[in-house]
């Protein structure tokens, strides 16, 4: 599948080095070309997609360039959106300024088109940012008076802001997030181990998210392991359970690591977790 989006330069003529407005409308196709593969990994990490310049038209200089993979359907309206997000955009100093424009661009994608499993968009906010970075640099080489605007096959005129400016560099805008948790949760049991202290398959009620994990409760696994406990799969406990909560650079979720489980409460039978798993469901319901 092909489709394809344009890029306007109107430019001002006898203004400074001749090699100005092609090397600033260079800038604009990598940029866009690098956000497209953002926001198209974002959409589907196993897909292929990628940009080609069709043609160049010269009155005002306009770039034709082809959106060639999946979803260029709506890959090729992008530049769009991401012109419309840019309008209010002065400074760009903070997270909260990229996760706004790219949580816009993440609604605009899924409403633009039917999304495969899990029909959700993740793209990652750091390489975003370099992209958005990427245009501001372009925009820099342009002269007063003179406009980018970009449009695909349907759609109108929207004009890029080439007044905005990142006073940061993404690198530094965004941080990793460490934080140690200690939480009682209720653990559905998937595989328990009798040897050792070998890691046990859990989900978390919870947080609804399984995870191995070695049990550090000494006295409760040697009663566990002399058969004074019976525990099958399906059926839970109540434990004191030590990981790390993290989020890397850019991404979009926070995950979950190095789990322990320290202390172990009381065990929940099958019959009895699924009566308290219909309990939550109902306060849910009501």
């Amino acid at each position: 599948m092909e489709n394809h989006f344009e890029i306007r330069l109107d430019f001002k003529p006898n203004t400074g080095r001749p090699e100005r407005v092609f090397l600033a409308m260079a800038e604009y196709v990598s940029a866009f070309e690098r956000l497209v593969y953002v926001v198209g990994q974002g959409i589907d990490p196993e897909g292929e997609v990628s940009c080609e310049l069709s043609a160049i038209e010269i009155s005002s200089l306009k770039s034709i360039v082809n959106c060639i993979g999946g979803y260029c359907s709506t890959l090729s309206r992008l530049p769009s959106m991401i012109a419309g997000h840019m309008v209010d955009l002065d400074e760009i100093d903070s997270e909260k300024q990229i996760e706004d424009i790219v949580s816009n661009i993440e609604s605009d994608v899924i409403a633009d088109t039917h999304l495969n499993f899990p029909n959700q968009a993740n793209i990652n906010r750091l390489e975003f940012a370099k992209g958005l970075e990427q245009l501001t640099k372009a925009s820099r080489k342009l002269v007063d008076g003179e406009t980018v605007d970009v449009r695909n096959d349907n759609s109108n005129i929207v004009y890029i802001n080439t007044k905005a400016r990142f006073t940061k560099d993404p690198e530094e805008i965004f941080k990793e997030h460490f934080e140690l948790k200690r939480e009682v949760e209720t653990l559905l049991i998937k595989r328990p181990v009798f040897v050792g202290k070998s890691m046990w398959d859990f989900r978390s009620i919870q947080r609804k998210k399984a995870f191995s994990a070695p049990i550090e409760d000494k006295n409760w696994l040697d009663r566990y392991q002399n058969r004074e406990i019976h525990l099958e799969p399906g059926d839970a406990i109540s434990a004191t359970v030590e990981y790390v909560l993290y989020k890397e650079k850019g991404a979009k979720y926070f995950g979950f690591k190095d789990h322990k489980v320290l202390e172990v409460g009381r065990k929940i039978k099958n019959e009895e977790l699924q009566h308290l798993l219909d309990l939550e469901t109902e306060d849910e319901e009501q």
